[in-house]
């Protein structure tokens, strides 16, 4: 396998398990829309994706659901789009100065790329993207789900030789760096509900197959907007794929208030990748929810701290808040929050995450979630589909 530069490497790792996070898309945009809750609170159409078991823990009268979705996440918090356009004009300058012989004006265009190139190298950008496709169906014993989803997480690292004029107008010595994970899993999910202590009781899971990819791209600062062209040809590298599975567990305490418990990937996994392991870990999850008529309110907390899949990333233990009014079974208007709790991380990275979501039906389910983060953190989650 390919071994990337160590320095870089190291950086660009530790920046993609900050995206991850800070961008929890490990569902979709309802549940990111109630600051990423589901354990207690998904329905028939997200269950899959939170807690297989709540396939069949649903109070609607629907019995079956298609979900669409695509989700975004973007850090620029060092403002590298701004500088990498700083240095792509002073350098279409140098050119015209070099073409029209100006050394003047070929100075002053070096030194201000010289400039530039010290504020730039070594700052991250860490974009995340999302899709996720579900397919439920719900009896009155057993339900069960067809569901798919990707999730790429890259980091992008400037890297430039600020030595002198000769270097920093050298095109091949220059460069902005991209290295990334992506998952894409197949599931299939099963539960059943039955009565406990007269109570309702429901059990799901979700063998799966996950696939991963390494993302490793190097692109000169200069032709960066046209270079990225041959990312998907040529910055792609098969890394395996590996099986595992997903429990649940969903009992109704009142008529109202229900108390559920996830475990991912009951099956590890490592995965090496030049001089990094990728590690998908076990992660336990319990959630509790009130649901009424109009408005359904749940709290997920993760139950261990979790390791990075990338090993010199931030652990993370994520206590969420969320809530869900439902006006007239046309629009629902959610609120949520995110809070990393783990011991030993930086105040920043406890910042809380604050999202926001709405659900429309318009002869078809429409979601749109939104977050905000630290810095500049942006993201967004859209989905569409159909329950009946």
């Amino acid at each position: 396998m390919k071994v990337i530069k160590s320095g870089f490497y190291v950086a660009a790792l530790a920046a993609i398990s900050q995206s991850v996070m800070a961008a929890p898309f490990s569902y979709e945009a309802r549940s990111l829309g109630m600051g990423n809750i589901g354990v207690a609170t998904a329905d028939i159409a997200t269950a899959p994706f939170a807690n297989p078991a709540m396939l069949s823990f649903q109070k609607a009268e629907d019995d079956f659901s298609l979900l669409l979705g695509v989700g975004g996440f973007f850090s620029d918090s060092d403002g590298v789009i701004d500088n990498i356009d700083q240095f792509q004009i002073a350098n279409d300058q140098y050119d015209a100065a070099i073409l029209a012989t100006d050394p003047v004006a070929a100075a002053a265009a070096a030194s201000e790329m010289l400039l530039i190139a010290g504020d730039l190298n070594g700052k991250v950008i860490a974009p995340e993207l999302s899709a996720a496709v579900a397919i439920g169906f719900s009896g009155e014993t057993y339900s069960m789900a067809i569901s798919a989803r990707s999730d790429a997480i890259i980091a992008g690292w400037a890297n430039l030789d600020t030595t002198d004029v000769s270097t920093i107008t050298d095109p091949a010595l220059n460069t902005l760096n991209i290295f990334g994970v992506n998952t894409t899993e197949v599931g299939f999910s099963i539960a059943r509900s039955f009565k406990f202590m007269d109570r309702k009781v429901s059990i799901g899971l979700t063998p799966k197959v996950v696939s991963v990819e390494a993302i490793d791209y190097s692109e000169s600062i200069s032709t960066v907007n046209t270079g990225l062209n041959d990312l998907v040809d040529n910055g792609i590298q098969d890394l395996g794929d590996f099986t595992t599975l997903d429990i649940g567990l969903v009992m109704a305490v009142t008529d109202n208030i229900q108390v559920g418990l996830s475990a991912k990937n009951l099956i590890t996994e490592d995965i090496s990748y030049g001089i990094e392991t990728l590690s998908f870990n076990t992660e336990l999850k319990v959630g509790v929810a009130y649901s009424g008529d109009i408005l359904t309110i749940g709290t997920d907390l993760d139950l261990i701290e979790n390791d990075p899949v990338i090993s010199r990333g931030i652990k993370r233990q994520n206590l969420s808040l969320g809530l869900e009014l439902d006006v007239f079974d046309f629009v629902q208007l959610r609120l949520g929050m995110i809070k990393n709790i783990a011991g030993g991380i930086s105040s920043a990275d406890k910042e809380a995450i604050k999202t926001a979501g709405v659900g429309l039906w318009l002869g078809f389910n429409l979601d749109v979630a939104v977050m905000v983060g630290a810095g500049d953190s942006l993201g967004a989650f859209v989905q569409t589909g159909f329950k009946f």
